[in-house]
């Protein structure tokens, strides 16, 4: 079993959301046996979000043409329930970006 931080170095180096799923399955496999503490749960959880937000952002910069750094910000801040729905997150994104531009119609 890897060491908790090799785990986590590992994790902030992943590129997708394949190998993300891995290293949370390695992860969920090693706080079965034991491996891991309940702090370390919670900072992988932390990990795995911030990793997951970023791939999930890569993702959505192919479709929308925006800065990159927007769109990971706004995916870090889009509702959990939305972020494996790509329409529908792509559609709170553009929103984001209209709403962030000052393009929101009906406002008075």
């Amino acid at each position: 079993m890897k060491s908790f931080q090799e785990l986590v170095s590992e994790t902030l180096q992943v590129r997708d959301l394949e190998e993300l799923e891995a290293a949370a399955d390695l992860f969920q496999f090693g706080i079965e046996k034991g491996y891991y503490t309940k702090r370390q749960a919670d900072e992988f959880n932390t990990t795995y979000w911030k990793v997951k937000n970023k791939c999930i952002a890569y993702e959505i910069a192919d479709v929308v043409k925006v800065n990159t750094l927007d769109i990971i910000s706004i995916v870090s801040n889009a509702p959990a329930e939305i972020k494996d729905d790509r329409a529908e997150l792509i559609n709170y994104v553009n929103g984001r970006l209209k709403a962030l531009k000052g393009k929101i119609t009906g406002i008075k």
